[in-house]
């Protein structure tokens, strides 16, 4: 008889934590196959952040080189938009597949309110139930041995989808965190921690402006830019320091306030695996400009000197930059150089070159 463990949740991203309980049901249960099994309307969660392509996607992703894992859509490709319980979704696949024998699997944090699921004990008849450890998380010995769970055999796992949004990237497989920054998923909570609030809520802001204007202006990319254009703005002075001497020197020179835009693209690109030239060139251009900044780099470029946080009404400005976005970098240029020379303010050398490139001699 063939063996089938079942794996379900929400997935909201899948992690590296998931596919490793996996492989240890593979083995330790001797098991053929691991079905995940992502849910639509999970009667643990009041909703996903992520859409359910998306999350399809980031699974696809995370199992491409596991040969004995798959996807099992019965539960998000269904009709009904009423919550998913276990207990009807086994019953259709245990009647559709009599000659095999599924293995249920869930964390510990699950198994022990096992007794408050719908139908347990009907469950516990249908599958044979499995539990891996979670960290915090004892097993409650009257509810395991009631519903005859196996356990795992497992370090206690402390990942979780919900860590995953807060910015703990590293419990991600690679291909799945470049898709969920390159498809501009979880961003907001994805970079929470990695500066105060009141940063957080300008970089939110001007990411949400940068990509209005970019719209207005028919086209794309400019609210990732714009997530990302301050991340390292308050990384500390020796890291920062090492990442220019290594990746940029040529930019030491400059004042130190503004390497975060170099920095900022690294980190984006290094750790974030952001791999979109036009991103991290926004990314990099949107405090100094450049003769080579790109469309979207106007965009994040404005809406980051537009961000109305700032404190003052630049709607009339934000108008001209959505009917026309070179017109309304124009205006920035020649907003800041004005407000410099009004207060006396040192420029650097660069400005110069931008400014001549793109209002006196009136480039796109």
């Amino acid at each position: 008889m063939k063996k089938v463990g079942l794996f379900g949740g929400s997935f909201d991203p899948i992690h590296k934590a998931h596919v490793t309980i996996a492989k240890l049901a593979l083995e330790q249960l001797q098991l053929d196959e691991i079905q995940f099994i992502p849910t639509k309307n999970n009667p643990w969660k009041d909703q996903n952040c992520a859409t359910r392509q998306e999350r399809l996607d980031m699974m696809v992703l995370a199992i491409q080189d596991e040969t004995e894992m798959t996807i099992n859509n019965i539960e998000i490709d269904s009709k009904s938009d009423k919550k998913n319980f276990t207990v009807d979704t086994l019953k259709i696949l245990t009647k559709q597949n009599p000659d095999i024998k599924y293995y249920y699997i869930m964390g510990m944090d699950q198994a022990n309110l096992f007794d408050r699921w719908k139908d347990a004990e009907l469950i516990s008849q249908m599958v044979q139930l499995v539990a891996f450890q979670r960290g915090g998380f004892e097993p409650y010995v009257p509810i395991i041995q009631q519903f005859h769970f196996i356990l795992l055999k497992n370090e206690p796992i402390y990942a979780s989808s919900s860590d995953v949004r807060k910015g703990h990237i590293e419990m991600l497989d690679e291909s799945v965190l470049r898709y969920i920054t390159r498809h501009g998923i979880y961003l907001e909570t994805l970079i929470f921690n990695r500066m105060k609030e009141k940063r957080w809520k300008h970089t939110c802001s001007v990411a949400r402006l940068a990509a209005d204007i970019a719209k207005s202006n028919h086209l794309n990319e400019a609210y990732i830019a714009g997530m990302f254009h301050d991340i390292a703005k308050e990384m500390n002075e020796t890291e920062s320091t090492a990442i220019m001497q290594a990746y940029f020197p040529e930019y030491m020179s400059k004042p130190k306030p503004i390497w975060h835009q170099w920095v900022s693209r690294y980190v984006s690109e290094h750790e974030y695996l952001i791999d979109d030239i036009i991103v991290l060139n926004a990314i990099e251009h949107h405090t100094t400009g450049s003769i080579d900044i790109s469309a979207i780099g106007k965009c994040v470029y404005v809406a980051d000197k537009l961000d109305p946080l700032r404190g003052y009404n630049s709607a009339q400005q934000i108008e001209v930059c959505k009917k026309d976005i070179h017109q309304g970098f124009r205006n920035s240029l020649n907003e800041f150089y004005e407000f410099s020379i009004r207060n006396n303010r040192n420029i650097d050398e660069c400005f110069y070159e931008i400014y001549d490139y793109f209002v006196t001699k009136g480039e796109i």
